[in-house]
């Protein structure tokens, strides 16, 4: 894996997002180090994935940076697209396979466009990505035939495909049964501690967070700010503030209540 800087793997100043004249969060900071499993939390409609589009690039921001790795995606200093491709994956809710191409040649498209190896190369890499996420036996399959947790593991082996330093993943416990999403949970600490990579999370998902995150940040819907930040195993029990720790404990009642 390409060597990056000491800069925290993602870092946040002053940021808000939203749409058109429409802000759905602002004056967001923080930070997150490298090789760290942090994960993005809120209630349903609070921006967790609005934020995530903005950090990656697909939509711009309102105001504010993202640096990552101490570079930015665009303006002065920024990753060239060649760059972002090395320097991060994303795995979305849905996997976002194209229906069209196997699993294999999912993967394969990525080499195809950013790399300069062979067919066999690229062959070779796209079956230990698979290997790697248990879907080798499923090569030659298309999405339509397999499962809704097999589709994510596809897609978690496209983001894999470059061995980007960096990842992102957008609800990727969503809809899958427990065992599914027990596995995905060992396949997320798997990459940080034996890859070493950087995890990002956005999820409402509380049973894969007490398990895979270091940190977390709250976003309030109410407010369109971070509530609060931290080890989320100890604001579950300290936290000052009585809706993170009803949300946290699934209290819905005192959620609902405070809401």
């Amino acid at each position: 894996m390409k060597k990056h800087s000491d800069a925290p793997a993602l870092e946040l100043c002053n940021v808000s997002v939203g749409y058109g004249s429409r802000t759905v969060l602002h004056d967001l900071d923080f930070t997150v180090k490298s090789q760290e499993i942090f994960a993005i939390m809120g209630a349903s409609g609070c921006g967790k994935s609005t934020l995530l589009k903005h950090i990656i690039g697909i939509h711009p921001l309102l105001a504010g940076s993202v640096k990552i790795f101490g570079r930015t995606i665009s303006g002065n200093n920024a990753l060239s697209e060649e760059e972002i491709a090395r320097t991060f994956g994303v795995t979305y809710q849905g996997g976002a396979l194209l229906g069209s191409l196997t699993l294999a040649e999912n993967v394969a498209l990525v080499l195809e466009e950013h790399t300069g190896l062979s067919r066999k190369e690229i062959n070779n890499t796209v079956m230990e990505k698979l290997s790697w996420v248990n879907l080798d036996k499923f090569a030659d399959f298309y999405p339509a035939e397999i499962s809704g947790g097999m589709k994510k593991r596809a897609g978690l082996a496209r983001a894999l495909a470059l061995d980007p330093p960096l990842l992102f993943f957008d609800e990727p416990s969503a809809g899958l049964d427990p065992v599914s999403s027990a596995e995905l949970d060992r396949l997320i600490l798997k990459m940080r501690n034996e890859f070493n990579r950087t995890i990002v999370i956005v999820t409402h998902e509380l049973d894969s967070v007490f398990t895979v995150a270091d940190r977390i940040i709250m976003l309030d819907k109410e407010t369109g700010t971070i509530a609060e930040s931290g080890d989320p195993r100890v604001l579950q029990k300290k936290s000052t503030i009585p809706w993170v720790r009803a949300f946290l404990n699934r209290d819905g009642l005192s959620y609902c209540t405070k809401q």
